[in-house]
């Protein structure tokens, strides 16, 4: 009965992800076009990819194994068309996954933790929104449920050169997630003292990987980087924001080009670091760490009214989906330790890729189903058979957790919401003492045009109208937020009651001219409200929220 109990659960993902498959509209991005334009040609599997042009940063990697697969997948529905088709076949293959990972773990760790791990990812429609997108999220992580409970389980014959092989084909599809997986395995084999396995999983690995490492050395030739450069420099932003990097780093050759995207990279880090001490720098430092687990990627879930009340809720306990498991597993004791060990790893692993690559939430969703099914293999570990001491530490874990993201809610910012015209006012109320009590003092919110040179522009209006910051006065409009000198007067005001912000747009806006800004989810911040609007950003589909702003005493 527990079985069969899993089937129908399995069944119910099954049918979720290919009705959706077919219903919700096919996201393309530009990475999008050139996978799909490539996969055609064969560009970056059988032939190498043209070279950018002169003085342009590649911006976009080749990744063989799923440019094999999208070839493919566009052909194996013909009559849905080739971007549909994707869709289908790569939503089946992750449904399938997740009912597949989960009935092995029922039958090898039990019913309960095969039926959390089902559930968890089924509730995370996160994951189900990725699979609407020709991106390489849903295939990795369809690839990385079966890997990680392979890495639960103890040696056997085949099971270190399968799981090499199949570490391997992740690393082409999808590089960041193939190599994290990689190291986790061989952490908890060598921790195991699996050392005949662990050899059998390199070697795996290796036999996968040196032939589309040979076959692929025409692309990219003389970039020691391999074309991370671009995600390196990206990756040092400020809050991640490209547009700040003015002018991009560029070389005449693969190999200048990389130099200089190292020694940008390099003096952008440095800026970040010099003023260490500084709140704006602890703040960015902690978002640049661990936005990228707890933030909200971009997906607009308006073409069905339930999914889109079902897809909101569920990006709402999305954090604490997240904080739950990383808290159970910091408390799991380390009896039996492999599922402890490897989400630790993996947590690890999450975070020096944030710091690395930067702190994107696409870049680490597909790790995050892997981040419950260890969390669900450790909780046996915290019912029966645990002492007082583990289950008292995992609520304090998890309470302290959820405290920390009260206390920095940045970090859990949903992507994006847009302003995308003139005559738009938003009210962002400031809570009583939420302001220094005295000057100088000075208020920054996160809010920017997407192109430097935009004509979009942004006035703040404080308390009795007094305008407190102007964009036509602001010269460094590439930083991702705005700066703005509290007079005594707001800051006074403020200590006796809440006040209110008002960001008003003019200027010229268009399809290229527009304003973007991050939104807190609710319940970890203060609503803004939109004047004539029941969304704070109907373009983008954000219903409700809070704008990321934060004062600290004295000058910026």
């Amino acid at each position: 009965m527990k079985t069969t109990l899993l089937v129908l659960l399995g069944a119910l993902v099954l049918a979720l992800y290919l009705w959706t498959a077919l219903q919700a509209p096919v996201v393309l991005w530009s990475d999008s076009r050139t996978d799909l334009a490539w996969a055609k040609e064969g560009l970056g599997t059988f032939k190498p990819i043209p070279p950018p042009a002169p003085g342009k940063p590649i911006d976009h990697l080749p990744k063989p194994g799923y440019l094999l697969f999208l070839r493919g997948a566009m052909l194996a529905f013909p009559s849905l068309g080739e971007e549909r088709s994707v869709i289908v076949v790569q939503s089946a293959l992750l449904a399938l996954s997740i009912l597949g990972t989960a009935l092995f773990l029922a039958r090898r760790r039990g019913f309960a933790t095969g039926a959390v791990a089902m559930l968890v990812c089924l509730i995370f429609l996160r994951l189900r929104d990725a699979s609407s997108a020709v991106m390489t999220e849903a295939l990795a992580a369809a690839i990385l449920l079966p890997i990680a409970a392979a890495i639960l389980e103890p040696a056997r014959r085949t099971s270190g050169i399968l799981t090499g092989l199949a570490c391997g084909a992740l690393f082409l599809v999808r590089p960041n997630c193939g190599g994290i997986v990689l190291a986790i395995a061989v952490i908890v084999f060598a921790a195991a003292r699996e050392t005949r396995r662990l050899v059998f999983l390199l070697g795996g690995f290796a036999v996968l990987i040196l032939p589309f490492w040979y076959l692929g050395r025409g692309n990219l030739p003389g970039d020691p980087l391999h074309g991370l450069g671009y995600q390196i420099v990206e990756g040092s932003a400020e809050y991640y924001w490209a547009p700040s990097i003015t002018p991009w780093p560029v070389g005449e050759t693969p190999g200048e080009a990389a130099a200089e995207d190292l020694r940008v990279a390099r003096k952008n880090w440095k800026n970040t670091l010099s003023a260490a001490g500084g709140t704006d720098t602890r703040r960015e430092l902690a978002w640049r760490g661990f936005h990228g687990l707890l933030g909200i990627e971009f997906y607009d879930s308006r073409w069905s009214p339930e999914y889109e009340s079902a897809d909101n809720a569920s990006r709402l306990v999305s954090p604490f989906l997240i904080l739950a498991a990383a808290a159970a597993l910091l408390a799991a004791p380390w009896r039996d330790g492999r599922a402890k060990l490897a989400g630790l790893a993996l947590l690890a692993g999450c975070v020096a890729q944030n710091l690395l690559l930067g702190s994107n939430p696409r870049y680490a969703l597909p790790l995050l189903p892997v981040l419950f099914l260890l969390a669900a293999a450790a909780l046996p570990r915290l019912g029966r058979g645990a002492t007082w001491a583990h289950r008292l530490g995992a609520v304090l874990c998890l309470a302290g957790l959820i405290g920390a993201a009260a206390w920095q809610p940045h970090l859990l910012d949903w992507q994006w919401a847009k302003i995308e015209s003139a005559g738009v006012t938003i009210h962002q109320a400031i809570p009583k003492g939420g302001l220094p009590a005295g000057g100088p003092a000075t208020l920054h919110v996160r809010i920017a045009p997407a192109l430097a040179s935009s004509s979009a522009q942004l006035d703040v209006i404080g308390p009795g109208q007094r305008l407190l910051y102007s964009s036509d006065r602001d010269a460094s409009r590439q930083r991702p937020l705005l700066t703005i000198p509290l007079p005594a007067e707001v800051l006074d005001a403020n200590q006796t009651d809440r006040i209110f912000l008002a960001l008003r747009t003019r200027g010229s806006y268009s399809e290229t001219s527009y304003l973007l800004f991050p939104v807190i989810p609710q319940p970890w911040g203060r609503p803004a409200l939109r004047e004539k609007s029941e969304s704070i950003s109907p373009a983008t589909g954000i219903r409700r929220g809070a704008l990321d702003w934060w004062a600290h005493p004295g000058a910026d």
